[in-house]
C-alpha cells in the first residue's frame, strides 16, 4: 500500500477521532452562550429559551368551569392590598384579581365592590368588540413567561377575550417577567394593555406562569 494512503488513512482517523471527543464540548459551548442571555436585554440569545417556555404553558389546558345556560357567573373577588398604590402603576387603587404573582385590574368597573365586574355602556366599541384598558402587573421577584387566555362561559366557546398591548393583539397573550420598563428591580413590573370583549357575558381568564396557575371569572354587563 502506498505510502501515501496509509498516512491520508491516519489523518482521517485521527480526523474523525477528534470531531467525536470534541462535539460535546462544543455544544455545551453553544449552550452556555445563549443561557448568558437570560434576564439581559438581548432578546436574540433569549429567544430559543423564550419559545420552550411559552410552548409549555400553552400546552396547558384551560381550567374553565362548566357554566349552564342561565346560570349566574361565579365571579371572583379582588383586593385593594395586593398591589402597591405606586404612581407607575395605572389604577394602583382599583381591586386587583388574581392570587399571584400576576394580578389584573378592571379600570372600568366603578370600584364599588370588590365583584369582578363591569359595564360595557361606556367602553369604547371597535370593529365589532368592546376595547376595555386593562392593567397588568407582577411581583418584583417574579421572572419568567406569562401567558394570558380567556373566553366566553356558558355560551359559545369560540367567543375568545383577546388582548392587545398596542403592538401585539392575541388571544394567548404573552407578557415576559420583568418588564423592559422596569426602573429598577425592586419595583413591580407593569404592562398597560386593552382587553378585547366581544358580548357580555361572563368570561374565565387563565394566567399561566412558569410555575403557577390561576383562572379569574369576571362579569361584563349592560352592552348595547
Amino acid at each position: 500500500m502506498p505510502l501515501v494512503a496509509i498516512e491520508g488513512g491516519k489523518l482521517r482517523l485521527a480526523f474523525a477521532t477528534l470531531l467525536t471527543v470534541a462535539m460535546p464540548f462544543v455544544f455545551i459551548c453553544i449552550l452556555l452562550i445563549l443561557a448568558s442571555g437570560i434576564g439581559s436585554s438581548d432578546d436574540s440569545a433569549y429567544s430559543i429559551y423564550d419559545s420552550v417556555a411559552f410552548s409549555q404553558l400553552k400546552n396547558r389546558p384551560l381550567n374553565f368551569p362548566a357554566l349552564a345556560a342561565g346560570e349566574r357567573c361565579p365571579i371572583s373577588h379582588g383586593s385593594r392590598d395586593m398591589v402597591p398604590r405606586a404612581d407607575y402603576i395605572f389604577c394602583a387603587g382599583c381591586y386587583w384579581f388574581g392570587k399571584g404573582p400576576v394580578f389584573f385590574a378592571l379600570s372600568w368597573s366603578d370600584q364599588s365592590t370588590d365583584e369582578a365586574r363591569f359595564s360595557l355602556n361606556k367602553v369604547p366599541y371597535e370593529r365589532r368588540t368592546y376595547r376595555a384598558k386593562t392593567p397588568w402587573v407582577s411581583k418584583p421577584e417574579y421572572y419568567g413567561p406569562i401567558l394570558i387566555r380567556g373566553r366566553l362561559l356558558g355560551g359559545d366557546a369560540t367567543e375568545k377575550l383577546r388582548f392587545s398591548d398596542g403592538n401585539r393583539l392575541s388571544d394567548a397573550f404573552q407578557l415576559e417577567a420583568p418588564a423592559k420598563e422596569r426602573a429598577d428591580s425592586s419595583r413591580w413590573s407593569f404592562w398597560p394593555t386593552s382587553m378585547f370583549v366581544p358580548q357580555a357575558g361572563c368570561y374565565g381568564i387563565q394566567i399561566d406562569t412558569s410555575d403557577a396557575t390561576d383562572v379569574i371569572i369576571f362579569e361584563a354587563t349592560g352592552a348595547r
